[in-house]
């Protein structure tokens, strides 16, 4: 049995505007691309219909912000796939616009007046991808649904729609849970494999700094009780990253969540999955190329320019124009973004000058007189002496993004200047004669989050083996 799993696919359609200085800054904004996400989920696409795939799942998101236009552009891409492949999806928040910020773009205008749908509707719209081959349905009080299917080889695929769990958090009302559970001891007591799929986060990845938020309401008590069950595998979306986590009940039962990135920004993931009679394999790939406007594009280094823009974007409209800075911050969603430039615009304005011209040696050499035990190595400052900081700030982005460690894309003084980097707040904190309790555990997060980002930890984020049972 072999699946292949996507998630986050934000089908943005061109009809709601690709041009101008609106759409400009939107999507200047975003980690994920807009106007190129139907070149690239055709681009993905037909690679897993070619591919001996037995089957495709995609973990939510399908639509940028729940657009009815965008739904009707996902579908017929949708359709398409599934003439030659089985298809499962959930929906999520995105597919039902629940900020309630539906957008389209003329010149340098946004405007709110687009149509989207509403969760119920959702069940009607993709009905044939998941509930039409349903064993078994949940109908949640949103009127979305969880579902089970049973596939080939002892596999039972569970989808579950986990929007809402009635306490403003993701995750589950507890009718919707004790059926989930229920349904997950059922299986397991038959002899099969469950693979779950649903689109917020069991598990911080990476630290709870970074992906806290991104998980389901009541997470420690899910996870727990979704491993006691008998869960094994569970897929996962929402924070745009490539990470896998492995979670150990109290009882010793292993639940492996792997997160999977968005498909329509870097690096465009599609994870493979492979199920034995004894083992699962898991293997990410990433999209090589997609077409644009008749022109093709490695898609590694364009996705990668347009997440780094993002950040260097706003860095650059900082070191250059109060106007500029306060449109970039308001696109990026930051409240009083004009009052925060006018305010601070001195500083801001300055730090940006000096951030863009600043090199790995010299903001070494002045970290390295602050008190504490941990320093950069001179020999290291040395062999970055011409990397701009910007470039580590950059690096450590993509990896987060892509799963891959910075110590197997770059040099080892790379990887320990970053590693230091991460351990200097910690050791400074320890140096100081009184800290609060809640910085130190700040910092002790942050150098654990650094160690992980530069050097990686058990089991591999784009590929790894486990057994198929739990021992």
């Amino acid at each position: 049995m072999k699946l292949t799993v996507l998630a986050d696919l934000h089908y943005f359609d061109p009809s709601l505007g690709t041009t101008g200085e609106a759409y400009a800054l939107r999507s200047g904004s975003d980690q994920k691309c807009l106007a190129e996400t139907g070149a690239i989920l055709d681009a993905a696409f037909a690679e897993i219909a070619a591919s001996d795939t037995d089957a495709v799942l995609i973990a939510g998101d399908l639509t940028n912000d729940g657009e009815r236009v965008c739904h009707e552009g996902v579908l017929k891409k949708l359709y398409r796939l599934k003439a030659q492949k089985p298809v499962y999806v959930t929906t999520a928040t995105h597919d039902w616009c629940c900020d309630k910020n539906p957008r389209r773009f003329v010149e340098d205008r946004v405007f709110g007046d687009v149509e989207t749908v509403s969760p119920a509707k959702l069940r009607e719209l993709y009905y044939d991808f998941g509930e039409r081959q349903a064993s078994a349905v949940y109908t949640t009080h949103l009127g979305t649904v969880s579902y089970l299917v049973e596939l080939p080889e002892n596999v039972s695929l569970l989808v579950l729609n986990d929007d809402q769990n009635g306490k403003g958090k993701a995750g589950y009302k507890p009718a919707h849970l004790c059926w989930i559970l229920q349904t997950v001891r059922e299986q397991t007591a038959l002899g099969k494999t469950v693979v779950a799929m649903q689109h917020h986060l069991l598990y911080p990845h990476i630290s709870p700094l970074l992906t806290g938020g991104a998980c389901c309401g009541d997470r420690e008590e899910l996870l727990e009780a979704l491993s006691e069950a008998g869960l094994r595998f569970m897929f996962v979306g929402h924070s745009h990253i490539q990470h896998t986590a492995r979670y150990v009940s109290e009882s010793g039962r292993e639940l492996f969540e792997i997160n999977v990135g968005s498909l329509c920004g870097y690096p465009a993931p599609m994870v493979q999955v492979e199920i034995t009679k004894d083992t699962v394999r898991i293997h990410t790939a990433f999209l090589k190329t997609f077409t644009y406007l008749g022109k093709t594009y490695d898609a590694q280094t364009y996705l990668q320019t347009h997440a780094v823009h993002m950040l260097g974007g706003l860095l650059d409209a900082l070191a250059t124009d109060k106007t500029a800075a306060a449109k970039k911050l308001a696109a990026l969603e930051v409240k009083q973004s004009e009052q925060i430039v006018r305010k601070y615009w001195w500083f801001l304005h300055f730090a940006a000058v000096k951030l863009n011209g600043l090199t790995v040696e010299k903001a070494g050499a002045m970290l390295n007189r602050l008190p504490g035990g941990v320093k950069f190595k001179k020999e290291d400052l040395r062999a970055l002496q011409n990397v701009p900081v910007l470039d580590l700030v950059y690096t450590v982005f993509c990896s987060i993004l892509s799963g891959r460690t910075v110590a197997s894309e770059k040099s080892e003084s790379y990887a320990r200047v970053l590693y230091t980097a991460g351990q200097l707040p910690q050791s400074v904190l320890c140096a100081l004669p009184a800290s609060k309790e809640s910085v130190q555990r700040f910092c002790e997060a942050l150098a654990s989050a650094f160690q992980e980002i530069v050097y990686g930890s058990a089991p591999d984020n784009l590929q790894f083996e486990t057994g198929r049972w739990q021992l």
